[in-house]
């Protein structure tokens, strides 16, 4: 996994792969998360993007929670 840069500033926006990692629970180096979570507050654009992968896993989940899984 690549690690999330520790010194993004608020005007590099957080990649794609980083943000689906994060709603994974998949970041947990707080001097990666820290910087991470700072910017999603700072940010505007990033928050409104990690919705997208946030909202698909969630449903993948809750389609693995309780969908009928017999072949």
């Amino acid at each position: 996994m690549q690690k999330v840069n520790p010194d993004r500033k608020n005007s590099e926006h957080i990649t794609d792969h980083d943000l689906e990692h994060y709603h994974l629970g998949m970041i947990v180096d707080e001097t990666e998360l820290a910087p991470l979570e700072e910017h999603l507050l700072a940010c505007s654009d990033c928050a409104e993007r990690a919705k997208q992968p946030a909202d698909y896993i969630d449903v993948i989940r809750r389609g693995m929670i309780e969908g009928d899984h017999e072949l």
